[in-house]
């Protein structure tokens, strides 16, 4: 008898109940370059008029900034100026943020002094899509200084001119020995261009994730009885999308057009069997799929308007899923199998207008902005369970049908100046209504009104170094899901759903500081701290159960330093270390025993150091990869435990930049036999006061992973 299984079958037996109860570039890589780069640089004479005035424009954005010019790159032999941004020494790339609606400038990379306004299509994309050929410069500069409200410390800006018609090319097969499937279908081909006023981009690329380990689970129960079983699983996602960007420049008129539409192919397997041959041999099994499709259309028009220029921003996005999940317990004593099947349909949508006006007035950069988003969720699920008969029979499970809908208006006024040469201001202020409404069968509908705002400060106390320091007011995103009821046949746990669900707030503090090394390379250290209210994790609920929910406050705070170390100073030409150290300290006081803890799954510290060594005047490359990682515990009403991947992390490569044209690279990862670790304590009730049932220590095996990348142009 699996006491496991069968202990969460009546669980989710029990908390079903209750719920009803509630209701290209050049190929040989050069050992030349400039280093480090200068100040200024001469720009190259771009492709057309057009290239003129978004260059132009770029420029009159940015202020004190530091130059990388195509030859501080050209012994990596880059494709794209992706290749190139992250080869800036110091600097990583930080996604724009896309939890709510468009609202302000995030992340750290413009292109031509502008944001990215899709939310499909984030910077690594449309990097991607840019020739390096057609690159003039990357600028880094603190996004406290200029006109884009928003950004603050080390932000990049590449300044590019439209070539003629390239394209790019890129695939990436892996191979495990851990059980995973052969991953062949992941890559990317675009192809850009320019003709008269429009420039392209048409690209087909498909994100995919193929994964599986095996390895030994160990159940033990209240009782010190212990149950060895092998687990064993793999799964596949591919998420292939087509994606088209259109630039039309008007003279002082600019507009972009962003398409994507793409379809989403999830498959999962899990089987685990009991191996000690003195107890009745079982077979668990689990089985899911999710399939949808999703697409986004948006866009924005710049143009002069009075004293000023203003923007208009929309954005339209849809998404469907078709989720089913079943489990299947079988043992061989001649009871019947035990089951359940847990299915959920969604369709989610977002529409968003926002306009901003920014003009020049008493030697300062202001701008207004406006912005209305409207988010919808609509649910229909369904529970079965298996009957002796051998059929699954559907249950009612009313609390996970429904609907959620969030209308959202916002306002926001900047004003940015320079208070001094070295010292600048940058100051946002305004806030938002927002209506939460949700129907089905617990439906209720209320309204928020939220402050927000930012402050910060850039200072160049001298050359080389630059410091920054940002307070901001911020409204968090919740997850709609969590207002439904939900089940995860996985981890035998169920969700009741929660309609009291409210946007967690926060104040969060940055002080960053970056130096310059000169032939050294360059560093950032950064110091944060986050002030949270309302900060959403799992609590009980009413009837026993246990859903997302608020607890008054929790705090975090940490470090990051990041940096790159180049070693030719020391007579090892081509060779660097790029370092990335965070350590993260968060609490909260737990919402079952009122005992201070961390947030969960919080990876509290991440240590990355990545050698790489471009051997002078060949096309050879080689480096190696390590990161360790450590991870705070997870918490539900009736468990704890840890569950990661893969704490320590090594591999090595080599890269040959000329391979009929192409740049080849092997890599072979997880050195160190890295794997999946579930270790979880289960309790009958809450943990605070129910007997335990059960301890589930299992440990999944990835294998070695072996990784081509291989990438051109045409």
């Amino acid at each position: 008898m699996s006491k496991r299984r069968a202990i969460g079958q009546l669980r989710t037996h029990a908390c079903v109940a209750a719920l009803l109860a509630l209701s290209p570039a050049p190929a040989l890589a050069q050992e030349g370059g400039q280093w480090p780069p200068s100040a200024t640089s001469e720009t190259p004479a771009p492709g057309g008029e057009h290239d003129l005035q978004a260059i132009a424009a770029a420029d009159a954005a940015i202020g004190d900034r530091q130059v990388y010019t195509p030859a501080d790159f050209a012994r990596y032999a880059p494709r794209t100026a992706l290749d190139m941004l992250r080869n800036v020494p110091g600097f990583s790339i930080e996604q724009e943020s896309r939890e709510r609606g468009l609202g302000q400038a995030s992340g750290n990379v413009l292109i031509n002094g502008q944001r990215i306004s899709s939310k499909s299509s984030n910077a690594t994309d449309q990097l991607g899509r840019i020739s390096a050929a057609d690159v003039i410069r990357i600028e880094i500069v603190d996004g406290s200084t200029l006109n884009v409200p928003g950004l603050s410390g080390r932000v990049a800006n590449v300044v590019a001119r439209s070539g003629g018609m390239s394209g790019r090319f890129e695939w990436r097969p892996q191979y495990a020995t851990g059980g995973a499937p052969a991953r062949w279908s992941q890559g990317d081909i675009s192809l850009s261009g320019k003709a008269g006023k429009l420039d392209y981009g048409l690209s087909l690329r498909n994100n995919s994730f193929y994964g599986g380990g095996n390895g030994p689970n160990l159940i033990t129960s209240a009782q010190g009885e212990l149950d060895a079983r092998y687990n064993e699983n793999g799964s596949k996602m591919n998420r292939p999308t087509l994606g088209a960007n259109l630039r039309f420049n008007l003279g002082e008129t600019q507009a972009n057009l962003n398409l994507s539409y793409g379809w989403q192919i999830f498959r999962s397997r899990e089987d685990e069997y009991r191996t000690d041959p003195a107890l009745t041999p079982l077979l668990e099994q689990l089985r899911t799929r999710n399939n949808g499709h999703f697409y986004e259309v948006s866009g924005d028009i710049e143009f002069p308007l009075g004293p000023g220029r203003l923007k208009l921003i929309g954005l339209d996005s849809f998404e469907t899923s078709d989720f089913r999940t079943r489990s299947r317990l079988s043992i061989d004593d001649g009871r019947p199998d035990i089951g359940t099947r847990y299915t959920r349909g969604s369709d989610e949508g977002e529409r968003i207008g926002r306009a901003e006006y920014r003009w020049n007035l008493w030697g300062a950069d202001w701008q207004v902005s406006t912005e209305a988003a409207f988010n919808r969720l609509d649910n229909v699920a369904a529970l079965y369970f298996l009957n002796p008969a051998g059929d699954y029979v559907e249950i009612p499970f009313p609390a996970g049908t429904g609907g959620v809908r969030e209308d959202r208006y916002e306002a926001i006024l900047s004003y940015g100046r320079p208070l001094t040469g070295n010292l600048s201001l940058q100051l946002t202020g305004g806030g938002e209504y927002s209506r939460i409404a949700q129907t089905g069968s617990n439906a209720l509908a209320r309204i928020f009104w939220r402050p927000k705002g930012s402050l910060n400060l850039a200072w160049s106390p001298s050359e080389g170094l630059d410091i920054s320091f940002e307070v901001a007011r911020r409204v968090g995103q919740l997850n709609f899901g969590d207002f439904l009821a939900a089940v995860n046949l996985s981890d035998d746990n169920t969700n009741a759903g929660n309609n009291q669900l409210r946007p967690q707030q926060s104040w969060e503090f940055e002080l960053e500081a970056s130096r310059d090394f000169g032939a050294w390379g360059s560093a950032t250290l950064t110091l944060f701290e986050n002030r949270i209210e309302d900060y959403v994790t799992v609590i009980p609920v009413n009837g026993g159960l246990e859903s997302s929910g608020n607890v008054p406050s929790a705090r975090a705070r940490g470090a990051q330093l990041k940096g790159t170390w180049r070693l030719d100073p020391l007579g090892f030409a081509g060779a660097k270390l790029d370092v990335n150290v965070q350590l993260e300290k968060s609490r909260l006081d737990d919402p079952v025993t009122g005992i201070p803890r961390s947030f969960d799954r919080a990876r509290t510290t991440n240590i990355e150091i990545n050698f790489r060594h471009d051997v002078p005047n060949s096309d050879w490359a080689w480096g190696t990869e390590f990161r360790h990682s450590e991870f705070a515990p997870y918490y539900r009403v009736a468990e704890y435990g840890y569950d990661y991947n893969v704490p320590t992390f090594a591999a090595v490569f080599a890269e040959h930049k000329d391979v009929f044209g192409m740049t080849a690279r092997v890599r072979v990862a997880n050195l160190l036999h890295g794997g999946a670790l579930l270790d979880r304590y289960v309790y009958a009730g809450p943990r605070d006061s129910a007997p335990f049932l059960f301890r589930e220590d299992r440990r999944r095996n990835f294998g070695t992973i072996f990784n081509l990348t291989l990438s051109g142009s045409f």
